[in-house]
């Protein structure tokens, strides 16, 4: 499944089109602050984009779905643990300069297991909770899309209200370490990875790490 990347807003958020060589279908992910500009590339792909899939909730990530989602009457995605933080959006999204209208409600849960079609290839769904507790993974092909959960050399907040240390261990470690360790991590900030990289490397969670997590729960 072709993948582009944008690096969009304040946050330089990696906002992501995933689309199928076979048809126009495309879903676009986390459409952060900025990422409005992608709407001149997709036109110029002639891409219909099927779905509007956020990772999690928070603001910086969903700062586009009104956007995207009244444009063209797509379907959005999210977990529904992360409602509440979708609810707070116009509240909660002006530190970054702007603001930020309601998104609209999502009418897909993105649950553990549930599987997405673009044209004719698949997008899985790994419910990961720990950045928050409605955040989710998508693997596709060769790639996992992880969000705010795992990065390049790092793991994502857990400080935030709803995060939590623990479940964003197990997270990484019972749902993307155990991919294969050649799929590409594609994370919702900074630069790709992985599987192998993180999974031996990562000074949190990786075999080799050189951070004492405990020392961080307080």
């Amino acid at each position: 499944m072709p993948i582009q990347r944008f690096v969009v807003g304040p946050m330089a958020n990696n906002c992501y089109i995933l689309f199928s060589e076979g048809s126009n279908d495309a879903a676009i992910v986390d459409p952060g602050m900025g990422s409005e500009v992608l709407d001149q590339w997709i036109s110029q792909k002639e891409l219909q984009i099927k779905y509007v899939l956020n990772t999690h909730g928070h603001a910086d990530h969903v700062f586009n779905n009104s956007f995207f989602v009244q444009k063209r009457d797509e379907v959005l995605g999210i977990g529904f643990e992360d409602i509440p933080l979708l609810e707070q959006l116009e509240s909660s999204g002006g530190w970054m300069g702007a603001q930020p209208e309601a998104s609209p409600v999502p009418s897909i849960d993105l649950k553990d297991g549930l599987e997405l079609q673009i044209g004719s290839e698949m997008i899985s769904i790994l419910a990961t909770p720990g950045h928050t507790p409605g955040s989710t993974c998508f693997v596709f092909e060769d790639s996992v899309l992880t969000g705010d959960t795992l990065f390049a050399g790092s793991i994502g907040r857990f400080d935030f209200p709803g995060g939590s240390l623990p479940d964003l261990v197990a997270s990484i470690k019972e749902k993307i370490f155990v991919l294969e360790p050649d799929v590409v991590v594609l994370p919702g900030h900074n630069d790709l990875s992985t599987v192998e990289k993180e999974k031996n490397d990562n000074p949190f969670v990786g075999s080799n790490s050189t951070i004492d997590l405990s020392s961080l729960e307080n």
